[in-house]
């Protein structure tokens, strides 16, 4: 028996590529373990969102739900309202965009997160999102405006129910530089200093999950 052969495995020295190996696994641990808290964290900042808007007091800006692609619509605060009304030339919900407005406001009904006042753009895709999810809409032209939106979102709401903004992307982009993708919804909050911030930010995803909880939970 060689000399290499009667020592005892764990007296060898470790080749060189050990040590580094062990560092990148120990870093991608890490990295692993992070990921899984900033998942965790963000879980719970979604529930405790959905837990105020049960309590009712809020604002929440609703982007309209999927539409199709096309020209950019020739709409304005200053459109008529027969302008408004006439959907042909406007970029529409597409079947699943009608079926996220249907399936936000079921889970919002789940979820028993109540409702009083919604406002929608006079857009034929962001009053046919607000119609489908909540019923009814009061809409408003003057949503097109930002100083208009700020105003309304700034305005006080008793607990226990919540008003719901339903506008496209760009005016909340021009109010908080948020961009929101389709039926994804903001909690906003006044800064203090005369703006609006969004204090959280839920997709569709996030109120399903609220509403239908996983099994393995």
């Amino acid at each position: 028996m060689s000399l290499l052969r009667s020592v005892p495995r764990r007296w060898l020295p470790d080749p060189w590529w050990i040590g580094p190996v062990r560092l990148f696994g120990g870093l991608a641990a890490l990295l692993a373990l992070g990921c899984a808290a900033m998942a965790i964290d963000a879980e719970l900042d979604e529930a405790r969102a959905i837990a105020e808007l049960q309590k009712g007091g809020h604002v929440v800006y609703l982007r309209h739900a999927a539409r199709f692609s096309g020209p950019r619509d020739n709409l304005d605060r200053w459109s008529s309202a027969a302008q408004f009304a006439d959907c042909r030339n406007q970029r529409n919900l597409t079947p699943r965009g009608q079926e996220q407005a249907r399936e936000l406001g079921a889970y919002w009904r789940q979820l028993k997160i109540p409702v009083e006042r919604v406002i929608a753009s006079a857009q034929c895709r962001t009053r046919d999102t607000a119609i489908l999810a909540f019923g009814a809409a009061q809409v408003d032209a003057r949503l097109f405006d930002v100083d208009f939106l700020r105003l309304l979102a700034q305005e006080p709401v008793p607990a226990g129910t919540n008003t719901v903004i339903v506008g496209s992307d760009f005016q909340l982009r021009e109010l908080t530089g948020v961009d929101l993708g389709y039926a994804e919804a903001a909690l906003l909050k006044p800064d203090g200093k005369g703006g609006v911030t969004v204090a959280a930010r839920l997709e569709l995803d996030d109120w399903e999950d609220a509403a239908v909880p996983s099994w393995w939970w």
